[in-house]
């Protein structure tokens, strides 16, 4: 049986930011961290990416900037670490050859663009692309792991792709999710310190596993699963570690078919701790 998440603290994203009020619409999808102070958020009907303070109070630097790129919002985003740099998701656009391909822009630690790249996986429909990024370094080499929304076969799986020696991105690999994550849909990944953890939208919960990046798989003695602390909680759409028992969350805008009860906890920012086992 899946355990509940705890809330430390949350707050609507019109409160946080300066200008925006509550008819703003503020369609979150994303989260990553600069630090264990700062957050970064995009939205999937916004070309701008939000710095928001962790304290979710009013604070100097919280601000919405600029992020010029081929589709209109995004669907995630990442950072490199060890170069600052920030990499934001295209959920799917027509490529040069008419196929549907997801694409990843880059902006520098000063969100100056560099470059728009596509992944080379060819996506089936414009709303059924990825939905979930992470990025990683092992050893010299740079991979980012993006999360399909649909399940393969019946099974959630993540595409795997290797910086080329052009700057673009070539796949690497693919890891398929075990039957413990097999959930109606996947809406969010997080990767740190080899900690996967994936989010379900209409399933309502959370997957959490170690990799090993070895075998290019989950180990499987290490799979939980967790729901959100009321039936509210049905727009999860990004997430990342703050660190190894804190996830951070933001939620998109309450569907028109969703109960009333989800607008309380929509186009927001969440944090929650994963019960101590």
């Amino acid at each position: 049986m899946s355990r509940k998440l705890e809330l430390i603290r949350e707050e609507k994203l019109f409160r946080l930011l300066p200008g925006r009020t509550k008819h703003s619409r503020l369609e979150a999808s994303g989260v990553a961290l600069v630090d264990d102070t700062t957050a970064l958020v995009v939205f999937d009907n916004l070309n701008q990416v939000a710095r928001i303070n962790l304290s979710l109070k009013h604070h100097a630097t919280n601000t919405l900037l600029p992020a010029p790129s081929l589709g209109s919002g995004f669907e995630d985003i990442s950072i490199d670490q060890r170069h600052r740099r920030v990499f934001c998701q295209v959920e799917s656009v027509e490529d040069f050859d008419g196929l549907l391909r997801g694409f990843v822009a880059e902006y520098d630690e000063g969100a100056r663009f560099i470059r728009c790249t596509r992944l080379p996986s060819p996506l089936t429909k414009h709303n059924k692309g990825f939905e979930g990024l992470a990025h990683m370094w092992r050893g010299r080499r740079e991979y980012l792991y993006a999360l399909c929304e649909a399940g393969h076969n019946g099974k959630g799986r993540i595409e795997v792709f290797v910086r080329a020696r052009d700057g673009g991105w070539k796949a690497s690999h693919r890891i398929l999710l075990p039957p413990k994550a097999e959930f109606e849909d996947y809406a969010a990944l997080a990767y740190r310190d080899r900690r996967l953890a994936v989010v379900s939208q209409a399933s309502a919960r959370l997957w959490v596993a170690q990799i090993d990046e070895k075998a290019r798989a989950v180990t499987p003695e290490s799979e939980a699963v967790y729901r959100f602390p009321s039936k509210s909680y049905g727009n999860v759409e990004g997430i990342a570690w703050l660190d190894r028992h804190t996830l951070v969350a933001v939620s998109d805008r309450k569907k028109k078919r969703q109960p009333g009860r989800c607008s309380d906890k929509d186009q927001s920012i969440h944090l929650f701790r994963i019960p101590a086992r």
